[in-house]
């Protein structure tokens, strides 16, 4: 799935939760490609809940 293949609400809703993150996690966008590969792998799996994604970012930063 490319950037393009996201609806535009989805898009903006999915970095809505990245920037979230980033700044509670005190890290830049950049750096978060693997956050960022996370929420679109979840969004494919046909998450569209912005606490379930936030679930999503936890329990990886846990398992890591």
């Amino acid at each position: 799935m490319q950037k393009s293949d996201i609806p535009p609400n989805d898009l903006n809703m999915l970095q809505t939760v990245l920037d979230a993150w980033c700044t509670q996690q005190r890290i830049s966008r950049k750096d978060a490609t693997a956050e960022a590969k996370i929420l679109i792998d979840e969004y494919q799996r046909g998450t569209r809940s912005q606490i379930a994604l936030i679930d999503a970012l936890i329990n990886s930063s846990t398992t890591h």
